[in-house]
């Protein structure tokens, strides 16, 4: 067994045994044992489909099918949907997990897992809009299908027709140089990196906050998207400082002097307003930095930009795997650090 494999059943055994009542945490390492060694496996013969709209969208009118993703408007252009193929690890669990707290956790636990990979599609088609377009889009809306269907070579086939179904879309494949460049994005970026994501999570509410006017409270969400980055590059460029992560992470990505300074300078107004209440000119920060403010978005983005490529070119977690099966064992701490509540939970007994 993989050794990822044997850490995350270690965790999550450890996690039964101060959550499950006794009687179950001795059925536990059974059932999910069972699961690791089979289960899993299995589910790579079968495939979900979900397709969602997403909010904020109906301006644009794009046609994009790849093996993993469907982008198109709906019949009525009212908002873009998004399908996508996800792994079906929390589906057909009863039959192994027989007590009822044992199935209640490992099928929560690898509910999220399925789900990470959804949202994580979705995020990708979510921030290409956003770099493109300058959309705040959410894949939250008002619709959703989801269904289970073999994986097998029509899987494309049934994909686009259940995509067709939902929507009543007529694909249009015209692409301007802005649908180009979204088509670019696309394919670039990958949330199933944690970090990828959470820069992408930041920076999204960052721009939803400053359409709001919360001003203060985009500012501090702008700077937590650089502090994601700084953290991606420690972990994955092994650049280390005890005080100076900011300019070390910011020399790595070869970002322009006056680059730096802008940057240095939203980490201060996020301390001086956001990570603690202001001691002065609360009224003011909107009237006061708003020129100010539009320069903090564009270099953020175009670090965004380099840490996406970089990502790219130096790839942990594989975008678009042959076999979901082999990207679990290989991602299954990933997981759990990433979609189990673990240490919130811990926070709030």
């Amino acid at each position: 067994m993989h050794q990822n494999i044997n850490k995350f059943k270690s965790k999550f055994c450890q996690w039964a045994q101060t959550n499950l009542p006794s009687n179950s945490v001795n059925k536990f390492t059974n059932s999910l044992t069972a699961v690791l060694n089979n289960h899993i496996a299995d589910c790579d013969s079968r495939v979900q489909i979900m397709i969602r709209n997403l909010t904020d969208s109906e301006r644009i009118n794009i046609s994009y099918i790849s093996n993993e993703v469907i982008i198109a408007p709906n019949d009525k252009r009212e908002s873009l949907f998004v399908g996508v193929l996800m792994p079906s690890w929390d589906k057909g669990l009863r039959n192994i997990c027989k007590d009822e707290y044992v199935y209640d956790a490992i099928s929560w636990f690898f509910h999220f897992a399925s789900q990470y990979v959804a949202r994580s599609r979705m995020v990708d088609v979510m921030s290409s809009l956003n770099m493109v377009y300058g959309l705040s889009c959410d894949f939250r809306g008002d619709r959703m299908l989801k269904f289970t269907t073999p994986n097998s070579e029509r899987v494309k086939d049934e994909f686009i027709l259940a995509f067709k179904r939902e929507t009543k879309t007529r694909f249009r494949y015209d692409y301007g140089a802005r649908e180009r460049n979204l088509v670019f994005w696309v394919n670039k970026i990958n949330t199933l990196d944690p970090f990828i994501h959470r820069v992408f999570f930041n920076y999204i509410n960052s721009c939803k906050l400053y359409e709001g006017q919360f001003d203060e409270e985009a500012i501090t969400s702008l700077d937590k998207t650089v502090d994601v980055i700084q953290q991606y590059a420690r972990e994955r460029m092994s650049i280390n400082g005890t005080n100076n992560q900011r300019e070390l992470t910011l020399d790595a990505f070869e970002m322009t002097e006056y680059e730096k300074v802008l940057l240095t300078r939203l980490y201060d107004l996020r301390n001086f307003f956001g990570g603690h209440p202001s001691m002065s000119k609360w009224w003011d920060f909107s009237e006061i930095f708003e020129e100010d403010i539009e320069s903090f978005f564009q270099v953020v983005k175009r670090l965004i930009y380099k840490t996406v490529m970089h990502e790219n070119f130096n790839r942990v977690v594989e975008k678009n795997p042959l076999s979901w099966s082999e990207w679990f064992e290989e991602h299954a701490m990933m997981l759990w650090e990433t979609v189990w509540f673990e240490k919130i939970r811990k926070h709030i007994r």
